[in-house]
């Protein structure tokens, strides 16, 4: 079976965020011969670093033939030095990625050779260029070195990960419909009898069991559209994104007599991010908080404020007066798991998940008996 092609949208998200153009790399231009020629030299030092390593000379020596690994690594320092940033390279990068999974490569010592990679380039590089063209060089070459990085680790997580995804997929398309006739069928024989009977009973809960199976398809497929996809980043109004949230949730908020208070401090209204995904987060969140408010004096307030620290994130807490035993706070963010009869396992992983990929964190801590917060952390605009 042929491979996949490369996810040529995300590659080029790549180069964008590491910021190297062709233009670059065309100042090295003049040195490339010169780099080439090194290149059985590194093939050598690579060859030889691994082998010192008990837990790689083993893969060395299992070689099918003689010097195969030299000469791949000798045509990987070639192509490094010859191409440019462009979709051919990214795909040969996508594809030694790949090639890591098939032959069963920890990605620890992948990794561990970019560091060796680097260390040789500069070496070569103070060797080979003039002193006033070397640091425009080492520039140009630690951000393709990261584009390398960045690539080959992706394609090697993506790559390793599909089975679980295909797996899921598979498992949303093989549930919907079965689920969707499941339901009609038992509308069509829940009208047969009368309320208030032992049956239509029984029929009430085969109707909520099956609609819990409806709304686990369809945040399977929210998962999935998360965890494969990129986020739109843009700046974004944290008031008007409540709005529209608390919007989706009224009848969900007023059935609960649930009370919900907004305070936003001014200078942590706004976020960095993509506001479907964002809306997605806190619609899970605020949710899963009016489903856990309890009976006593259902409350929950919202509130932001800059994050101390380094970033300077912006920081909201969403608190609500239901209580979570600490123990639970860690488990409550795997799929399929939930302490609600009708919950399907997968909002607060999707909160998390619409986090990470918004470079954010998201937790939940119980409050002094009070009751439970989410503390989400995102980017601050500036």
């Amino acid at each position: 079976m042929a491979d996949p092609p490369p996810p040529h949208q995300k590659l080029h998200l790549f180069l964008k965020k590491i910021g190297i153009q062709e233009i670059e790399t065309d100042q090295l231009e003049p040195y490339r011969a010169l780099l080439v020629s090194r290149k059985h030299e590194f093939a050598d030092y690579f060859y030889d670093f691994f082998y010192d390593m008990a837990d790689t000379r083993a893969i060395l020596e299992s070689e099918s033939e003689p010097g195969l690994m030299k000469r791949v690594w000798s045509s990987w320092f070639e192509s490094f030095f010859r191409s440019k940033p462009n979709d051919e390279f990214l795909a040969y990068l996508w594809g030694v990625g790949v090639r890591h999974v098939e032959v069963n490569l920890d990605q620890r010592f992948s990794n561990l050779g970019f560091a060796m990679i680097r260390q040789f380039c500069h070496k070569v590089v103070s060797e080979e260029i003039p002193l006033d063209r070397r640091d425009q060089a080492l520039s140009t070459i630690n951000k393709m070195l990261d584009l390398c990085l960045l690539t080959e680790t992706t394609a090697y997580i993506e790559t390793t990960i599909s089975c679980d995804i295909e797996v899921m997929r598979e498992v949303a398309d093989r549930v919907r419909n079965p689920a969707l006739v499941i339901g009609w069928n038992i509308r069509k024989m829940q009208k047969k009898v009368t309320k208030g009977t032992p049956e239509y009973k029984v029929f009430e809960i085969l109707m909520a069991e099956n609609q819990r199976l409806e709304h686990m398809v369809g945040d399977i497929k929210v998962y999935m559209e998360v965890f494969e996809g990129e986020p739109e980043f843009r700046v974004i109004e944290i008031g008007e994104l409540l709005e529209r949230v608390l919007e989706r949730l009224e009848t969900k908020i007023a059935s609960a007599n649930v009370r919900v208070e907004v305070d936003l401090h001014r200078k942590a209204g706004r976020l960095r991010g993509d506001p479907h995904w964002l809306e997605n987060l806190f619609y899970y969140l605020i949710q899963n908080s009016a489903e856990a408010v309890g009976q006593e004096n259902p409350f929950i307030s919202i509130s932001s404020r800059i994050e101390k620290g380094p970033l300077s994130n912006v920081q909201i807490e969403i608190f609500n007066s239901g209580r979570m035993p600490e123990e639970e706070s860690e488990r409550l963010f795997t799929p399929f798991f939930s302490t609600k009869v009708a919950g399907t396992g997968f909002g607060l992983p999707i909160a998390r998940l619409v986090a990470k990929k918004h470079h954010g964190t998201l937790a939940l801590e119980p409050v002094d008996g009070r009751g439970t917060r989410a503390i989400v952390s995102l980017p601050n605009p500036g």
